[in-house]
């Protein structure tokens, strides 16, 4: 079981808010999921968003920190964020309720 922490109003997602042009943003850096402009009530009702966020834990679990941060920012470069493989993944896990299993809140 691996615990995973969510840190909200974070500066860092409030950032990537900006840089996304989005109102609410979900960021993981290693086992923490960073909220702006959502509680962690409101984020841990919509499944689908958890589930998301918790594949990118995976991600990083699998790659280590900085292999994954250096990944993930080539395939930025070359893909865009929406085609980044990493995101692809993400996107393709909302349904995988075993990644529930895998990890809890503290």
């Amino acid at each position: 079981m691996i615990f995973v922490r969510i840190k909200e109003n974070s500066w860092l997602a409030r950032w990537a808010a900006k840089k996304m042009k989005c109102n609410s943003v979900a960021l993981v850096v290693g086992r923490t999921i960073y909220l702006h402009n959502r509680s962690p009530s409101q984020f841990l009702q919509d499944k689908q968003w958890v589930l998301h966020e918790l594949k990118h834990v995976e991600q990083y679990q699998k790659n280590g920190w900085i292999r994954f941060l250096w990944l993930y920012g080539l395939e930025t470069l070359k893909n865009g964020y929406a085609n980044n493989r990493f995101e692809v993944e993400a996107r393709e896990s909302v349904h995988d309720e075993t990644l529930l299993a895998k990890y809890r809140f503290e």
